[in-house]
């Protein structure tokens, strides 16, 4: 809005940069859109490495020692 500062948070105002480019209206646009994201993490392993080292979830990637 003019007059405003950027980047000043107005209540009740969403962000439109936080928000995907599109969304799904029907299962096959979301399929398409679950297809695309997990061939984009497919190629950013550090990423879904990531996932695993929460403590909630580490044990996952714990080897057990017998």
């Amino acid at each position: 809005m003019p007059g405003q500062a950027r980047g000043r948070a107005e209540p009740g105002r969403i962000t439109l940069h936080l928000l995907p480019a599109s969304r799904a209206r029907n299962a096959d646009q979301l399929a398409d859109e679950v297809r695309r994201f997990l061939y984009r993490r497919q190629k950013q392993p550090h990423i879904v490495r990531g996932y695993f080292q929460g403590s909630h979830v580490r044990y996952i990637t714990e080897r057990l020692e017998i």
